[in-house]
Order: C-alpha cells, then sequence, then structure tokens
C-alpha cells in the first residue's frame, strides 16, 4: 500500500519525551528487513540518512511515498528517538554515541529522519527524534556528529533544518543560537568567505552548503517568482559571506567544486541551489546550477543502474524549489526511480 503524504507547514507541538516512544520502538522486528529501504547499494554507512532524503524529497513532489518505505526507516528509530547511520539487527539497543569512533547514533541521521517523518504524518515519532537532538546541542551552540564531540558545521546545518521543518513554531534561543555558531565558523572575505568544517579549517563547500540551507530554514523549499541578484561576501553578515561564497563557485565552475579532488560536487550543489532559492536570492548561480543538475541528473541519480537514493531525494527538491517536473529532470523520472528502486 501507499500513502499519500501532506504537504510541510502543518504548526508542530512541543517536544514530547522520548520514553514515551519507547514501548512502541523496542517492537521492532529481530531482523531489520530491507523490505522498503530504496536503492541497492550497501546501507551500513548512510542508510537511514539516504532514505530519509529519498522519503523527503518525494513528500516535496507530493508523489506517493510505499508505506513500506516510511516503515523500513521507523523501525530504525531507536528507543529515545535517535537514528544510527544503519542498524543490521533491530532487535539490539541502540549503541551508547562514541565521538571517538563514530558510532552510535548521530545528529545527521537523526536530523534527517526527523524531517522526512514530520513531512510523512509520522510527527510523534519526528518530534522524538528533535527531543534527542537537542540534546546533542553543544555549549558552544553548534552540533556535534556525535553527542560529547566537536561542534561542525554540516551537523549544525542538517539540526537547525530539522529544528525549523518539525518545530517552525519554537521560540526558544537554541536556533539563533546555533546560526550564531555558524558565524563563528564562517571565512573573511578577502580569502572568498564560507564555511569551515570546523573552527581552524579552510572553507569546505558541503559545510557550506548544508550550514547555508540551516541558516535559510526548512525543508522543502518552494520556488519564489523572481530571485535577487548572487549575494556578495559580507565581513559581518553570515548569510551574505556563506551565500556569496557558494554563488561564485557555481558561476566560476557551474557546480560547487568537490572537496576531495578535482570535479564537480552536485550533492553540495544542490544543498547550495536550495539554500539560495530559501533566502531568494542568487539568480545568476541558480540558473547555472540547475542547468548543470539537470545535465548530470543521470548520471548522478543514477549509479551502475541503480538509482542513487539521496541524490534523487535531493533533485526532488531541487525540482520543487525550481517549478521544475519531478518526472523529468534532466530527462529523468525522479518518482520512478525512487519507487522501482524499492526492496
Amino acid at each position: 500500500m501507499v500513502t499519500r503524504i501532506a504537504r510541510a507547514g502543518k504548526a508542530g507541538g512541543a517536544a514530547i519525551a522520548a520514553l514515551s516512544l519507547s514501548a512502541a520502538l523496542l517492537a521492532a522486528p529481530a531482523h531489520a528487513s530491507e523490505t522498503g529501504l530504496f536503492g541497492n547499494q550497501d546501507a551500513t554507512y548512510d542508510g537511514v540518512f539516504r532514505q530519509s532524503l529519498a522519503i523527503t524529497g518525494l513528500a516535496a513532489a507530493d508523489a506517493r511515498i510505499p508505506d513500506a518505505a516510511i516503515n523500513w526507516l521507523l523501525d530504525q528509530q531507536c528507543a529515545d528517538g535517535s537514528f544510527e547511520a544503519y542498524r543490521s539487527d533491530t532487535s539490539k539497543p541502540c549503541n551508547e554515541p562514541d565521538p571517538a569512533t563514530f558510532s552510535g547514533p548521530d545528529t545527521n541521521s537523526t536530523a534527517m529522519a526527523a524531517t522526512a517523518l514530520y513531512l510523512a504524518g509520522k510527527t510523534q515519532q519526528a518530534r522524538a527524534a528533535i527531543t534527542w537532538l537537542i540534546d546533542a546541542q553543544n555549549r558552544d551552540w553548534g552540533f556535534p556528529f556525535s553527542p560529547g564531540g566537536k561542534s561542525d558545521a554540516n551537523s549544525t546545518g542538517l539540526a537547525l533544518i530539522a529544528l525549523q521543518t518539525v518545530q517552525p513554531q519554537d521560540r526558544s534561543a537554541r536556533v539563533p543560537n546555533a546560526k550564531e555558531f555558524l558565524g563563528s565558523l564562517k571565512l573573511k572575505c578577502s580569502s572568498g568567505g564560507g564555511l569551515a568544517y570546523q573552527k581552524g579549517s579552510a572553507a569546505n563547500g558541503l559545510a557550506s552548503a548544508q550550514g547555508y540551507m540551516g541558516l535559510a530554514g526548512a525543508l522543502p523549499v518552494d520556488s519564489v517568482p523572481s530571485l535577487d541578484p548572487d549575494p556578495i561576501c559580507k565581513k559581518r553578515n553570515t548569510m551574505a559571506n556563506v551565500g556569496g561564497f557558494l554563488a561564485s563557485a557555481i558561476d566560476a565552475k557551474g557546480a560547487v567544486p568537490s572537496d576531495f579532488g578535482s570535479g564537480a560536487d552536485y550533492t553540495s550543489t544542490a544543498w547550495a541551489i536550495l539554500g539560495l532559492i530559501a533566502n531568494k536570492v542568487g539568480a545568476s548561480a541558480v540558473d547555472t546550477g540547475v542547468d548543470s543538475l539537470r545535465d548530470n541528473a543521470r548520471s548522478y541519480a543514477f549509479s551502475e543502474g541503480d538509482a542513487v537514493p539521496g541524490a534523487a531525494g535531493l533533485l526532488l527538491l531541487i525540482a520543487e524549489a525550481t517549478d521544475g517536473n519531478p518526472r523529468s529532470f534532466g530527462g529523468v523520472n525522479l518518482v520512478s526511480a525512487l519507487t522501482g528502486s524499492m526492496q
């Protein structure tokens, strides 16, 4: 069966105690079933994240999401509301977070899962994930990958997206404080601007793109009639600083360059475009970047003939944000690619 998912925009209530879900969450099957998992790739390192991006993209496109896909994600949730990257045996309690080994529940998987579950109508489980996520926020107001670890731009950006999606009515200081933390990671405009992954490091494309989307707000991002010109880096304005860094990179190269060598990083490019549109800026960079994503949609969304769920989910978000056709984006039917990849 499939369920038609309502669009985002429903006001979420206050976060509830994760313990109220313990009994239901512990009723998971003895071993993780792959029924409902999008994609055939090894899920060990990104199963929850890629599933969540796929569900978020389908929700943005007002597409039908298979119940089995949502249930697979729910089965991965820990008793305290958090998520590990992937649990091969869901009959066992989740491991304790270990920042030294990056094992156990992590903020990236939990933030993306909270976003997806909320958009899929699983409000209670989404808020339980948010409760755990809030507890992971550091004293510097940033978020670490693993609770107890050092805050970084990517984790803070993803956490901000989840918080603003699931609890848009939250009036506490945690969201503006987390945005202020991101401001502490921005680089000087004389060096091009952008965000460092952590304090003391160089500007990082993916950290800047995910951090920028966190500064911008919630998912999905709606299209706007017209965009203002590309932002220009400003010393004291984090949004302009990071937006200028990303727009300049896209205008110069067609896409945000990879942080790991030569070539384009279409994942960073997609996150950057979503942030620019959410901020209603970047007319030139958005056109250039979307053209690159369309031209490379097939190679990005497929690997050896198999759909790549995270990539397809991001492109669905781009299609929604640009009034594109999710069933013909760069010649790819992203909806059928995803649903056809489900195990």
